[in-house]
């Protein structure tokens, strides 16, 4: 079953995300969109409402909160599983709020974080 999110919104229009509450309801949404608008989606598990939701394939960068690192707000930094994702995800941020980011990788070999240092 699909309903919009109460916690979560698309970066680009603001708008409620729709959240699946099973990892195949997601694929098969995103199996749909891509047989029905010639969209690439994928689903990925949000860390915010612990629901599935449809990201663009060219946008996803798998990632998880590192158990060691934070960052200068004392949240938990995001680890990225390779230093591509983390890249990947540094030129998407760069490129839609301007703010310059390097990847580095976390000193407890939790993956890759994202600093502006």
């Amino acid at each position: 079953m699909c309903l919009k999110s109460k916690t979560c919104t698309g970066k680009k229009t603001g708008k409620p995300l729709t959240e699946y509450g099973t990892e195949s309801e997601a694929s098969e949404a995103a199996k749909y969109a891509s047989a029905e608008y010639r969209r690439a989606l994928t689903p990925y598990l949000c860390q915010t409402c612990n629901k599935w939701h449809l990201s663009p394939a060219n946008r996803q960068t798998p990632s998880k909160k590192c158990a060691f690192c934070a960052g200068s707000d004392g949240q938990p930094k995001d680890a990225y599983q390779t230093e591509q994702d983390a890249k990947r995800r540094a030129s998407i941020i760069r490129k839609e709020s301007g703010v310059s980011l390097r990847a580095y990788a976390c000193q407890y070999g939790n993956g890759w974080h994202l600093t502006k240092s």
